[in-house]
């Protein structure tokens, strides 16, 4: 088991109905919004290290409406195709729709692009479709606004404590490119988020 730590930067706020951002849409990924929990299209490069009982941090970008800190963590079940995801009932929500929020499962049924992503992901659709993590729902969760808010005080005291090092903000121990992080490490920042 390991970990991986990285900052969503799309994501602005979390709200009741989801994260926002933009004109009220709701992020789509990682996906909270029905069960199981996935994660599917952000961060392909690091989607495809991950391996079942991975637990996978997001962390809000700087330029969301709360502080920088973990919103949310997911631990992986199991890695399927956007394929695979389609074609299961129990994923049915998480397929891209005309809806809000929206899915994240990239294909259609035919493992074509899905049209209605409107073009954002064409780019590196083929990155994207072998790769998608299902969450188990016990051992992952999106935190409210509240825990945002009371565990941003701590968050860079405990990045220095679990990354070494020393920093100012996330972004001096999580890379750009984010970051994995041993079995030890996952279990510190779960006992901080959980505790």
């Amino acid at each position: 088991m390991k970990g991986i730590i990285y900052i969503a930067g799309s994501f602005g706020a979390i709200r009741k109905g989801g994260c926002s951002r933009g004109k009220e849409l709701i992020d789509n990924d990682p996906h909270f919004w029905t069960s199981p929990p996935t994660w599917g299209i952000c961060r392909n490069d690091l989607r495809r290290k991950a391996e079942p009982d991975d637990v996978v941090f997001y962390v809000l970008p700087v330029k969301a409406k709360h502080p920088q800190s973990i919103f949310g963590y997911i631990t992986i079940k199991e890695m399927i195709s956007h394929l695979e995801a389609w074609h299961r009932p129990d994923l049915r929500s998480k397929r891209i729709g005309n809806k809000n929020p929206n899915g994240n499962i990239i294909v259609s049924g035919s493992g074509a692009y899905n049209r209605y992503d409107a073009g954002a992901h064409l780019h590196m659709f083929d990155r994207v479709k072998p790769f998608y993590a299902v969450g188990d729902p016990k051992r992952s969760r999106i935190l409210s606004a509240k825990e945002i808010e009371r565990l941003s005080s701590g968050f860079i005291r405990i990045l220095s404590i679990v990354m070494g090092g020393a920093g100012k903000r996330p972004i001096d121990f999580i890379s750009r490119c984010g970051s994995i992080i041993d079995e030890q490490q996952v279990n510190q920042l779960l006992k901080w988020v959980d505790g």
